[in-house]
C-alpha cells in the first residue's frame, strides 16, 4: 500500500509542475535575431489552431512607436501575426498571448534587432499567461472525475448488479430461491443505495465545482476576456455545454432519487442518470487535442469511445465500493456467494471489454499525438502520458489477478464446486477495488495535466 501511495503521489507532483515556457511556440524573427531592415510582421506559430477573438499582439520599437494589430488569418490558422511599426535601428520587443482551440492559453515575449542593438524598446508584457497553472489543472481533474464517474456509477450498477440481481447470482444447477434473494437484497439494500447517492452527488459536486473553477482561471490566463472566451470560442461553447449537462444530471437525479413514496430507479431511468456524464465526454473530446489534430473527425470519434470505456471502468469500480460490496457484507454466507459470484462475472465482462477498448484508443491517441518515442521522455506532454501509462499498467496487473484468479474461484465457490473461501475471495476483491479506484484517480489526474499541455511537435 505504500508502494501505491508513492506512486499516485508521484503522479499528482506532475499537477504542480510548470509546463516548459514558450513549449511549442515558434516566433519569426526568432528571438535574438539581427535583421537588415524591420519586417512587415513577426509570425508566432503553435502547435494547433487559434482561436481569433483572443489573439493579441504587441510590437514596441526602439524609439517608442507601438503597434498591437495582431490576427489569425484563414490561410494560416496555426499563427498569430503582429504587424511591425516602422522605428529605425535598434532592438525591437515583443508581445503575444491567445488560446488554441483545444483550450491552451498561450503568451510569450521575444526580441530581434534591427542594425544595431542600440537604442532599444521599453519591456512588454502579454496580456495573458502561458498555461492555466496548478488550478487549471485541478479544475480539470474534478471535471473528469465528475463526468467520468457519474456516467460509469449509473450505468454499471444497472448492467452489473441490477442484471446480476434479476439472474438470482450463480448458483448450483436446480437452486430455486432466487425471489428469496432478491427479497433478502431488497431488505438489506437501504443503507448501500444511500451510499450510492452520496458518491453520485459527490461526483455531480466536483464537475460542478471544476467548471466553476475553471471559468475564472481561463478567463485570467487569456488577459481577462470573458465575453471572448465564452461567446467566441470552442472551449467557451464546450464550458457552456458543460454546465447546462450538470444541471440536467441534477435535476434527473432529484426527480429519480428515490423517497417515501418513490421507488429506486432502474433500467431506462439509471440511463436517465448516465446520460449528462455520457454527453459530457462528448463535449471534453470536441473541445481538446483530438479534434485539433490533422484527422479530427477520426480522432475526436476515438477519444469519445475511449471516454466511455473510461467512465465504464472506472466508474464501475466506484459503484462496486460504495454500492456492491456493502450490500454482499450484508447477506448471510450463503447468498453473498451466489450474488457476489454474479456481480465478479458481469463487471468481469464489462472491465475487460473497457481495458481492450482503451489500450487500442490509447495506442492510437498515442500515435497520433507523439512525433517520436523519446517525446515520452523529453516533453512535459510525453512525461505525463508515460506516467498515465505505468499507473495503467499497474491498473491492469490488478484487473488480470480480479480476471483470471477470483473470477473463476468465486464461479466454482457459487456452483457448488468448490467448498469454501468465497468470503475470503470477496475480502480480496474489496482490497482490490480500492486500490484500482485510487490508482484510477491517478490516471484522470495524469490525463489532467495532458489536457493542460501542448502536445510535442
Amino acid at each position: 500500500m505504500r508502494g501505491l501511495v508513492a506512486l499516485i503521489g508521484a503522479v499528482l507532483m506532475l499537477v504542480v509542475a510548470p509546463a516548459a515556457a514558450l513549449a511549442g511556440q515558434v516566433v519569426a524573427p526568432p528571438d535574438g535575431a539581427r535583421v537588415a531592415q524591420p519586417p512587415s510582421s513577426v509570425r508566432v506559430a503553435l502547435p494547433a489552431p487559434v482561436e481569433g477573438a483572443l489573439a493579441r499582439g504587441e510590437v514596441r520599437g526602439p524609439r517608442g512607436a507601438v503597434q498591437r494589430q495582431a490576427g489569425v488569418g484563414d490561410d494560416d490558422p496555426q499563427a498569430i501575426t503582429i504587424g511591425v511599426p516602422d522605428d529605425g535601428t535598434g532592438t525591437y520587443r515583443v508581445a503575444w498571448s491567445g488560446m488554441t482551440t483545444d483550450g491552451h492559453p498561450f503568451a510569450g515575449t521575444s526580441s530581434f534587432m534591427v542594425g544595431a542593438a542600440a537604442p532599444a524598446a521599453a519591456p512588454v508584457v502579454p496580456e495573458g499567461s502561458d498555461g492555466a497553472g496548478p488550478l487549471g489543472v485541478i479544475a480539470r481533474l474534478l471535471v473528469l472525475i465528475g463526468v467520468f464517474g457519474s456516467a460509469g456509477m449509473a450505468v454499471t450498477r444497472e448492467w452489473v448488479l441490477t442484471r446480476a440481481l434479476a439472474a438470482g447470482g450463480i448458483a448450483p444447477p436446480g437452486a430455486a430461491d432466487a425471489d428469496r434473494l432478491r427479497a433478502d437484497c431488497a431488505r438489506a439494500a437501504a443503507g448501500p443505495v444511500r451510499a450510492w447517492w452520496r458518491a453520485w452527488w459527490i461526483l455531480l459536486a466536483a464537475w460542478g465545482v471544476g467548471l466553476l473553477v475553471a471559468l475564472p482561471v481561463q478567463a485570467s490566463a487569456v488577459g481577462g476576456a470573458w465575453a471572448d472566451l465564452l461567446g467566441a470560442t470552442r472551449w467557451g461553447t464546450a464550458w457552456i455545454g458543460l454546465a447546462v449537462l450538470v444541471v440536467i444530471a441534477a435535476v434527473a437525479a432529484v426527480a429519480l432519487q428515490p423517497g417515501e413514496n418513490r421507488p429506486a430507479p432502474g433500467g431506462a431511468r439509471m440511463y436517465a442518470l448516465a446520460i449528462p456524464g455520457a454527453l459530457a465526454a462528448v463535449l471534453l473530446s470536441w473541445s481538446g487535442h483530438a479534434a485539433s489534430g490533422t484527422d479530427a473527425t477520426l480522432g475526436t470519434g476515438i477519444d469519445i469511445v475511449h471516454g466511455w470505456a473510461t467512465a465504464a471502468w472506472l466508474g464501475g469500480l466506484v459503484m462496486l465500493m460504495v454500492l456492491a460490496l456493502p450490500l454482499l457484507r450484508a447477506l448471510d454466507e450463503a447468498d453473498r456467494v451466489r450474488l457476489g459470484a454474479g456481480i465478479v462475472v458481469r463487471f468481469s465482462t464489462v472491465a475487460v471489454a473497457a481495458v481492450v477498448i482503451l489500450v487500442i484508443t490509447g495506442v492510437y491517441r498515442a500515435l497520433a499525438e507523439l512525433p517520436s518515442l523519446s517525446a515520452l521522455w523529453t516533453t512535459a506532454y510525453g512525461v505525463a502520458l508515460l506516467a498515465k501509462l505505468v499507473v495503467f499498467a499497474v491498473m491492469l496487473v490488478l484487473a488480470g489477478w480480479n480476471r483470471l484468479v477470483l473470477h473463476p474461484r468465486l464461479e466454482r465457490v457459487a456452483l457448488g464446486l468448490e467448498p469454501a473461501g468465497a468470503s475470503d475471495g470477496l475480502r480480496a476483491l474489496a482490497v482490490s477495488v480500492r486500490a484500482e479506484v485510487l490508482l484510477g484517480a491517478a490516471v484522470l489526474a495524469a490525463v489532467a495535466v495532458m489536457v493542460g499541455l501542448m502536445p510535442p511537435t
